[in-house]
């Protein structure tokens, strides 16, 4: 049996080894090659340029769903990760994408609106806020071709901008056809049903990765479908497969509620909508928020400030009128019990949107007020946490990260 060599002899069991040097030492190998292949090794606390860490986020027009994305304030869908957003039909999922495309615009970003649903109302999105002339619109005809563009779109804008952010918004997954469902007939065969399966899987795994590096935001929507014959359970599922499911960062299920009449003409004008995170990589899951939407001009983000601290007890209703009770207004209530208090500001309903517009020190408190309460500490339970009572892994997994402060 051969002898080894001194200089080859394993370090004795008792020297310390310095973990901090010797981590370093190892980063740099692995990128020695880095040039080739490009950078495969960071530290995720000191190395700025890592993957996986999120330094700009897209407001989606609600203040209170970029809360539950990111439980931070000034959040919105990430950027540099895959954000799906699901829903029924008139949920608000197309309307979403064009207050995710307006904002883009406003960074001085550019926007790719892939359409395949046919649905994009350009008079409706410039009322929005999106600029139609600097958008690029795009109508491919199946999945390949979309994965094709959106690859393009990275490559080129690279090229060109490489410090230009980017938005490429897919409408929809369900909508669009495998290449094989066009050119066959109408016969439904299982191969048809996991042509798009295999197809996004495939996508996922080339585009994933070079969006992490980059200043590109990917938002895709999505169909819900009923699974036939479940009994227990969530009976609502998106089609397309499991790939973008999994490499997705964030995943918005939106469901529409109650329509919004005007009392005097019974005329309908907008619909009641709530917001669930049904996966979040970026803090805990399974939040929920509500918002209106109206048809004139989307979200109506301030109104979903009063609706929200009112239930949480911040804003008190009496005789009529409102009252920020935790604002000291400098007035004195003159009747009933409370006669020689001050309540707060006090304010009407219906004026609540225009006294925040108006008056910067009445916003800057309610928006402190959302700071306080929407933002989850470690230690502490979401109070706005809605679970699927039959899902133990839903109910696990805010566990984990409540208690493990993963968020």
């Amino acid at each position: 049996m051969a002898k080894r060599d001194k200089d080859t002899d394993e370090a004795p069991k008792d020297q310390v080894v310095d973990s901090l040097k010797l981590s370093k030492l190892l980063i740099n190998e692995l990128n020695k090659d880095s040039d080739k292949t490009g950078k495969v090794a960071w530290c995720l606390a000191t190395d700025d340029d890592n993957p996986t860490d999120v330094k700009e986020f897209i407001s989606t027009g609600s203040t209170l769903l970029d809360y539950i994305i990111t439980n931070k304030k000034n959040g919105g869908v990430p950027v540099g990760k895959l954000t799906e957003i699901s829903g029924e039909e008139a949920s608000g999922k197309s309307l979403l994408i064009a207050h995710l495309i307006a904002e883009c615009q406003r960074r001085e970003g550019i926007a790719a609106y892939i359409d395949v649903e046919n649905s994009a109302n350009p008079e409706f999105m410039t009322r929005l806020g999106v600029n139609t002339k600097e958008m690029i619109y795009l109508q491919p005809q199946t999945v390949e071709e979309v994965g094709e563009m959106i690859e393009k779109i990275i490559i080129m804008t690279r090229t060109r901008a490489p410090n230009k952010l980017v938005l490429i918004a897919w409408d929809s997954i369900a909508a669009t056809p495998c290449k094989c469902e066009i050119e066959g007939d109408f016969a439904i065969g299982m191969d048809l049903q996991l042509a798009k399966s295999k197809v996004l899987a495939k996508m996922m795994k080339k585009i994933t990765e070079m969006i992490g590096k980059e200043r590109i935001c990917l938002v895709f929507t999505n169909q819900l479908k009923t699974k036939i014959g479940v009994m227990y359970g969530d009976p609502m599922t998106t089609p397309g497969g499991k790939a973008v499911p999994y490499h997705a960062s964030v995943r918005i299920r939106l469901n529409a509620g109650a329509k919004q009449k005007d009392e005097k003409t019974d005329s309908i004008y907008g619909v009641h909508t709530s917001a669930k995170i049904v996966k979040n990589r970026l803090g805990p899951p399974w939040r929920k928020c509500e918002f209106d939407i109206l048809f004139s001009s989307g979200i109506d983000d301030v109104a979903s400030w009063f609706q929200r601290l009112h239930e949480l007890e911040e804003i008190e209703k009496a005789d009529g009128w409102c009252y920020l009770s935790k604002l000291p207004s400098g007035k004195l209530e003159d009747k009933g019990v409370k006669k020689g208090l001050d309540r707060g500001v006090k304010f009407r309903e219906k004026g609540f949107s225009e006294l925040v517009k108006s008056d910067p020190k009445v916003k800057a408190f309610v928006l402190s007020l959302l700071d306080q309460h929407m933002i989850v500490r470690y230690g502490e339970t979401p109070k706005d946490v809605v679970l699927d009572p039959e899902s133990l892994m839903d109910a696990e997994a805010v566990a984990d990260v409540v208690i493990n402060g993963e968020a």
